[in-house]
């Protein structure tokens, strides 16, 4: 209903057709913004129809990544909803915003919940929250831009229990971290690179 009044203002403030204003004017997606419609970008490719425009506004072009799915309040995160005696179907976007479904053991499942990283939609279902992009935005956001490490400057992320040891990509088990400290720390253990570090602090420079 609201959609409807804004484009029949805004008809009547260009002087066109309420069918016409339907046309030119789109919503954009992140700002929530009815605009003309070439304010918004053309979809690419070469076989592309220049009058199918994307659905974010060339204002908000460089936005577009910034809103981080988050849990919604009809997902369940009490693990034992969960079919221990099932393969788990796990759904989500990856980082070219596709859709995605997988299988995933009961285990795995249940620590991607445990650790924040998923809801469960029902026993075998669950939703995965974040892809590669989302995550690493939401860590260093989360963390600051500092080095959970050493404290300076940081803009990778790194696992607190690394992958070769079973460690998944999840808010729980991811810091924001420096360069140097990630590629230092590798895939030695988060308690033994701790020790490293808090020697080289007591270390006289």
């Amino acid at each position: 209903m609201m959609a409807a009044i804004v484009i029949m203002l805004e008809a009547i403030k260009v002087g066109v057709s309420i069918g016409d204003a339907c046309r030119l004017y789109k919503k954009c997606k992140i700002c929530d913004d009815y605009k003309y419609l070439k304010n918004f970008p053309t979809r690419g490719g070469r076989m592309s129809n220049r009058t199918k425009r994307k659905s974010y506004c060339w204002d908000c072009k460089d936005r577009k990544y910034e809103k981080i799915l988050g849990p919604k309040q009809e997902y369940s995160f009490d693990t034992s909803v969960l079919d221990a005696s099932k393969e788990i179907t796990i759904r989500g976007r990856d980082s070219s915003n596709y859709k995605f479904e997988n299988t995933v053991s009961y285990d795995k499942a249940k620590k991607l919940v445990e650790e924040g990283a998923a809801g469960i939609f029902h026993s075998t279902l669950i939703h995965h929250f974040f892809n590669r992009k989302t995550l690493k935005a939401f860590i260093l956001e989360r963390d600051g831009y500092t080095c959970h490490y050493c404290g300076f400057y940081g803009d990778t992320i790194d696992h607190m229990i690394s992958k070769s040891k079973g460690g998944l990509s999840t808010p729980r088990n991811c810091v924001c971290s420096c360069e140097e400290c990630n590629s230092e720390k590798a895939d030695k253990r988060y308690k033994e690179y701790l020790e490293i570090i808090k020697l080289r602090l007591q270390q006289p420079s």
